[in-house]
């Protein structure tokens, strides 16, 4: 058993949350606890033979956001133990990714981030097997390879994404958790990053492979339009560059947005349709 909480936030898709599970007790090692924090709604009740499973939630704000970075600094201050897993919901954590991230841990204090692969609709519906995960999987083209290494220490702060990481509790709390100013949607990892750079926290990635569930996705994020475009400010308010910038560029050609990467600020012409949001709504593949 691995001196570690694996925190996970979840609004609906119990099927994925069920598959995390799965994956969890089927660890080589499986963690100390699980941490369940459901974002405006009570997560499922489960349990397991193999941890105990502690259970939150937290409720958005009136700007009817959900509520993520509250709801990853939740699941950590429920937390019992000296490394913290974040998986997002969609991921199911293949049998060695808790051991890899305790033994990259061991070697360097710092954030690490989880490889993953990306899975094709069904692959993990019914009785999936790993071998059948492994198979299908398809790498992201802009993650970094390792190339059979076990880790990769890097400095592209910007390439960190919160679905698959790990961090000691201690570096967690002089980091200030994600701030919870960032409304929903977008740029609260990269913020998140950015401020263990300026704490001077190591970055790199780990071979902890995880396996993302695949679900629809709006390509560009129209269905967060309004969250994007306040995270993005306040974004550039903290740290005086654009995040996101593709979809900023995307939404200025859309018509949504006056947008101009060298000025602080951005000017909303109009929201996308309904119509706008689901003929961007699209099921590629691998998800992405």
């Amino acid at each position: 058993m691995i001196e570690a909480s694996v925190l996970t936030i979840v609004k609906g898709r119990r099927p994925h949350l069920e598959n995390q599970l799965r994956g969890l007790e089927k660890s080589t090692a499986p963690p100390k606890e699980w941490v369940i924090i459901g974002m405006d709604e009570d997560p499922p009740h489960f349990e397991s033979a193999h941890f105990p499973i502690r259970r939150g939630r937290v409720n958005s704000s009136g700007q009817g956001e959900i509520p993520l970075a509250l709801a990853r600094n939740r699941a950590a201050s429920l937390a019992s133990n000296p490394l913290l897993i974040f998986l997002d919901v969609d991921c199911i954590p293949s049998p060695g990714l808790l051991k890899t991230f305790s033994h990259v841990m061991s070697r360097a204090s710092q954030i690490w981030m989880g490889t993953i692969g990306y899975l094709p609709r069904d692959a993990a519906s019914g009785d999936w097997t790993f071998d059948g995960l492994a198979q299908q999987a398809i790498e992201h083209p802009l993650l970094p390879k390792l190339d059979g290494a076990d880790c990769l220490p890097s400095n592209r702060y910007e390439l960190f994404w919160s679905l698959n990481f790990a961090i000691p509790a201690e570096l967690f709390g002089r980091i200030g958790g994600f701030d919870e100013n960032y409304a929903g949607y977008g740029a609260e990892d990269t913020d998140f990053a950015f401020m263990a750079r300026e704490q001077g926290i190591g970055f790199g990635f780990a071979a902890a492979r995880a396996y993302h569930q695949h679900h629809a996705v709006c390509k560009p994020p129209l269905n967060h339009f309004r969250s994007i475009l306040i995270n993005a400010e306040r974004f550039r308010q903290k740290w005086g560059l654009w995040p996101m910038e593709k979809w900023l560029r995307q939404f200025d050609e859309l018509g949504l947005i006056d947008f101009n990467v060298d000025s602080d600020e951005l000017a909303i012409l109009r929201d996308p349709t309904e119509s706008q949001i689901r003929e961007a709504t699209v099921n590629t593949p691998a998800g992405f």
